[in-house]
């Protein structure tokens, strides 16, 4: 059996500082590619990377999507990494609280810290698009409603940062971040606890709806990882990048000023555009084929959304950022039983965040040198200064 082989190493700076050219690269030279650095199959064509995701029996996320199975020892049993029924079982208990219709209950008080965020920021003028402004509003929201102590409060960036960090799981990156991922683990023995978190949040609600399906206490502690781990960097890396590219294409924020209801669709296109994911692998779990390619059961697949989401046979012009476009069918958020439970929480956020904005400010411009965040999973900036314009009659 012949198939493509690459020897790029998907995780290294350089890939991560600038991937689209090798997204591009892997494309063209197939659905499937042998990825000889992590020893893994990349997908790369939307179509081989949604049919993997619509069979999570044959592609399994209970043994972990880290590509080191010591890694995954520790994150097996979120409901990230778990196969059906446990994975249905912890959703039931940690997704329905953030469902599309319990988060319409937040709209007020998100819509106020949004409206007040953007009034600082436009009467500041110029401010960093990421720490001022993407971080602002998820940080708010969710410490909020997760609920946790001050010492879990204060650490969710750099825990969450940490997890993404071990998908890879070999790299120095990987490596750094096993010890915070200790750090939580020792977070979770001390305040897994229901007296230990606030009445009323979602941490301590896992505490009372869990033994309703059978969770011991020591397994409500675990599944406070599904607020902590997943809730905040994705969100934030697209938030950034709509300024990125509201300021790089100044048409497409005029499009939106002029027509509010296009909001809600540009923050589709932003999500494929930037694809904060830029990939989670699966376990086969038995011999297979995938685009004439044989896989054998243990071996593992490399997911990736950004290549899939940029693929010219689904997405006309597909580098393009255009808040018209159909973006019904992108993978930003994931797909299938995997789909983000966090999606329309952070639909919301920057719904009410562009709004905000849209009423007071004419123009976007970046005026400093972006750094990307180098992370292993997470494709975001770091920093990115900006300059914003007021519209005329603010």
């Amino acid at each position: 059996m012949t198939y493509p082989v690459s020897e790029v190493d998907f995780y290294s700076d350089v890939v991560i500082r600038d991937p689209y050219p090798f997204y591009a690269e892997l494309r063209a030279m197939g659905p499937v590619v042998w990825l000889a650095k992590q020893n893994a199959w990349a997908l790369t064509h939307y179509a081989e990377v949604v049919s993997t995701l619509q069979n999570p029996d044959l592609f399994s996320s209970g043994h972990g999507l880290s590509l080191n199975d010591d890694v995954n020892k520790l994150l097996i049993g979120s409901t990230l990494n778990s196969d059906a029924p446990r994975h249905d079982q912890t959703r039931a208990i940690t997704a329905t609280p953030i469902n599309r219709k319990a988060v319409l209950d937040l709209e007020p008080f998100i819509r106020r810290a949004a409206e007040g965020l953007a009034e600082t920021l436009v009467a500041k003028g110029r401010f960093d698009a990421v720490s001022d402004l993407a971080a602002y509003l998820p940080l708010t929201i969710v410490t909020e409603l997760v609920g946790l102590p001050d010492a879990g409060r204060e650490n969710m960036l750099k825990w969450a940062s940490a997890t993404f960090n071990l998908f890879d799981g070999f790299n120095a990156r990987s490596k750094a971040a096993f010890a915070d991922l200790q750090a939580l683990q020792a977070f979770l023995a001390q305040y897994g606890q229901r007296d230990q978190l606030r009445a009323g949040g979602l941490a301590r609600r896992i505490f009372d709806e869990g033994p309703k399906h059978g969770f011991t206490e020591g397994e409500c502690a675990q599944l406070m990882r599904d607020y902590i781990n997943p809730s905040l960097d994705t969100t934030i890396s697209a938030t950034g990048y709509a300024a990125y590219l509201f300021a790089t294409n100044p048409d497409q924020w005029d499009l939106v000023r002029a027509d509010p209801t296009l909001v809600a669709n540009a923050i589709e296109e932003v999500v494929r555009l930037s694809t904060p994911i830029r990939a989670f692998s699966r376990y086969v779990a038995q011999d297979t084929e995938i685009a004439g390619v044989q896989m054998a059961m243990g071996d593992r697949v490399l997911v990736v959304y950004a290549s899939a989401n940029r693929d010219g046979a689904v997405f006309a012009d597909p580098d393009r950022f255009d808040v018209t476009r159909n973006t019904r069918k992108h993978v930003g958020f994931g797909h299938g039983k995997h789909l983000c439970m966090g999606l329309h929480l952070a639909r919301l956020e920057m719904l009410c965040l562009i709004e905000a904005f849209a009423a007071r400010v004419d123009r976007w411009d970046i005026v400093g040198e972006g750094t990307r965040a180098m992370n292993n999973t997470i494709h975001a900036f770091a920093s990115l200064p900006v300059q914003v314009t007021p519209v005329a009659n603010l």
